[in-house]
């Protein structure tokens, strides 16, 4: 086994790494399907000229104009993630499952006892889980193309000190003619061949807290206005690990393995508002339109990066193996700035036999805007908003939904098509999300229950490091099951 050079420049180092946000976490909290009642979701979240539900008002909060009693929904939520990885050919499926509460929600009718003009007006207060991050993939297999050191020596090399806690474990050498730092696969010509694994589990939600007030002309005319406190809470770790293989790289190898964990924390919140409106323009045709302002979030981040590795040496009395662990902390506030939305609805009604309804929502991807939330001029997350602007685009999302009068019972199907927001010719620019659902809900003059089963499905690619040739392809599956309880009163 060869003995590895150690750099006294290490001594000077201190540690670092890179900030978590990247393109991917720009969009986690715009690009979602929502949740909430069952049956906003058992109809696919198709209730934008519809109204009249705790979480319809989450798309178009015109719909609370459309109450004629006060009314109580509470929604409890079975949910599940089910991710297939393939990666150099080997299939890795994982599962997470958990109880959430994804829906409640008070609603106070107040009559102005007019026959014309503003015959009502509406107050209410919701929580609605508009969408669920638990879940995680494992990917493995062989890869005989590259390392996940090519990627951190690069950026070694180029100043981006996120390479530091990999230098310190002793993954770098350092070329001292060259002045320059490369690893151990190119130092044997650039032949590779190592198992790879990563482990990625998440939690957490996005969630928001909405005021609504809404008004009734006419019973024709309905407009609505919402203020929403919207909640962020996502937890990511990932533990990533290389073992060469000495079939491939020799037994002279220096490096037995080594142990990548990262792991952060984004926390915070924000405020947007939304203004709808809703025409019954006859009995059995109505339409719908909602703005959404953009969303504006002050987020902490808590972040971390770990790199446990196993080196050979030799020494005076022959090979061992020591293992160096060293880590990386830090602390950041930044802000997001999510894209505006623009929703259409219409929607066709069989008064005491059924309906179905349309919505069509286009958002501009383009249009999210990353902040370092300081007082110094520039902003360090320029680069990253050009990436932004280079490779996002503008989404239309459609969901369809319907429901079938069946005496007190109800029968309810829908479906949603959310586009990616990546441009043609990168990656996931075919990451289209598909919602499909299913529900039965039964009332009674008082009271309600309903349930709703969802699916929604993706097909995406992730990367086990920054390099092309590290790709996994991913097939996930969550879905959810939700019982709502309604009052009225």
């Amino acid at each position: 086994m060869k003995a590895k050079i150690l750099s006294a420049l290490a001594l000077a180092l201190t540690a670092s790494v890179s900030m978590a946000q990247n393109e991917d976490d720009a969009i986690r909290y715009s690009n979602i399907v929502p949740m909430g009642t069952a049956k906003f979701v058992s109809m696919g979240g198709a209730m934008g000229a519809i109204g009249g539900d705790e979480t319809s008002v989450t798309v178009n909060p015109a719909g609370i104009g459309v109450y004629r009693n006060s009314h109580f929904s509470i929604s409890p939520m079975w949910t599940s993630d089910k991710t297939s990885a393939k990666y150099y050919g080997t299939n890795t499926l994982s599962n997470t499952g958990s109880f959430k509460c994804s829906n409640v929600g008070v609603i106070s009718a107040l009559p102005t006892n007019s026959d014309e003009g503003l015959e009502s007006f509406t107050i209410g207060f919701t929580y609605n889980r508009l969408a669920n991050f638990d879940g995680g993939y494992t990917a493995k297999g062989y890869n005989d193309v590259s390392s996940m050191l090519d990627k951190e020596v690069d950026d070694f090399n180029a100043d981006v000190w996120d390479g530091n806690v990999f230098f310190k474990s002793d993954l770098f050498i350092y070329d001292s003619v060259n002045r320059k730092y490369f690893n151990d696969y190119e130092d044997i010509g650039g032949i590779y061949g190592s198992d790879q694994r990563k482990n990625v589990s998440s939690t957490g939600s996005l969630s928001d807290y909405s005021f609504l007030l809404g008004v009734n002309l006419n019973n024709a005319w309905y407009l609505g206005g919402s203020l929403n406190i919207v909640r962020v809470n996502y937890k990511q770790t990932s533990k990533y690990t290389e073992i060469p293989d000495p079939a491939a790289v020799g037994d002279d190898f220096a490096i037995d393995n080594f142990v990548v964990s990262d792991e952060f924390w984004t926390e915070g919140g924000g405020v947007n508002l939304k203004l709808g409106v809703i025409g019954w323009l006859s009995d059995n045709f109505r339409v719908g339109a909602a703005f959404h302002s953009p969303t504006i979030l002050s987020l902490t981040d808590d972040y971390g990066t770990s790199v446990e590795s196993s080196i050979w040496y030799t020494d005076s009395e022959g090979e061992f193996i020591s293992t160096l662990k060293n880590s990386s902390t830090g602390l950041v506030d930044w802000r997001l700035t999510l894209p505006a939305k623009y929703i259409g609805s219409i929607a066709i009604v069989a008064p005491e036999h059924g309906m179905l309804d349309v919505d069509c929502e286009i958002i501009n991807y383009k249009s999210t805007y990353l902040d370092d939330d300081s007082d110094f001029v520039g902003n360090e997350f320029d680069d990253l908003n050009s990436r932004i602007s280079e490779i996002y685009r503008t989404a239309v999302n459609v969901r369809v939904g319907g429901e079938m009068m069946l005496g007190p019972a109800v029968a309810r199907a829908g479906f949603g098509y959310y586009g990616s927001p990546y441009k043609s010719g990168y990656a996931n620019s075919s990451a289209n999300k598909l919602a499909y659902s299913i529900g039965l809900g039964y009332r009674s003059q008082h009271a309600s229950i309903d349930f709703g089963y969802s699916l929604t499905t993706q097909k995406k690619t992730s990367y086990l490091y920054s390099f092309d040739d590290s790709a996994a392809s991913l097939k996930n599956k969550q879905g959810n099951i939700i019982l709502t309880l309604g009052f009225r009163f």
